[in-house]
């Protein structure tokens, strides 16, 4: 059972999706890795890479970053269904990035839905839990402990 907010929680204050591009000096080209970056409130902030690159777009546009694309994702096409938006600003209480996989290097978030006395938690994709509460306006927490053993330095480059 998730932390209720306040209790070992992170609240994150904005929300920005980005490609960051790498060079290969081996090779001399370079590459792009889709990354989430969460903007917390105590002032840091939470990076998670090799995000799907729908996500990533999906958040842009919703942040009027970016235009529709032409081609569209199934993300862009839900962010246009009202009915959809109702139904997740009715259902989604927040999200809660809480556990990690050390040994994939995977990141798992908690759904809270709650509607009418019902509850029920869960268990997803950290991006695509991130879209679903930006859509429906609703808070995204990461527990402190993650943010704490992050693999960067503050100050270091991503």
């Amino acid at each position: 059972m998730p932390l209720p907010p306040g209790h070992g929680l992170i609240k994150a204050v904005g929300v920005s999706a980005y490609a960051k591009r790498f060079a290969d000096p081996r090779i001399g080209a370079y590459y792009e890795v889709p990354v989430i970056e969460l903007k917390l409130e105590n002032g840091r902030r939470f990076l998670m890479s090799n995000v799907p690159p729908e996500i990533v777009e999906a958040i842009q546009v919703l942040n009027n970053q970016l235009d529709i694309p032409r081609r569209q994702s199934i993300y862009i096409l839900l962010m246009h269904n009202e009915e959809f938006k109702d139904i997740l600003t009715r259902s989604i209480k927040e999200v809660i990035i809480d556990e990690l996989d050390e040994a994939r290097g995977l990141y798992t978030a908690s759904l809270i839905l709650e509607e009418d006395g019902f509850h029920l938690t869960l268990k997803m994709i950290p991006s695509h839990a991130i879209f679903l509460a930006l859509l429906a306006g609703k808070p995204i927490y990461v527990r402190e402990d993650l943010v704490e053993e992050a693999p960067w330095d503050e100050e270091e480059e991503f």
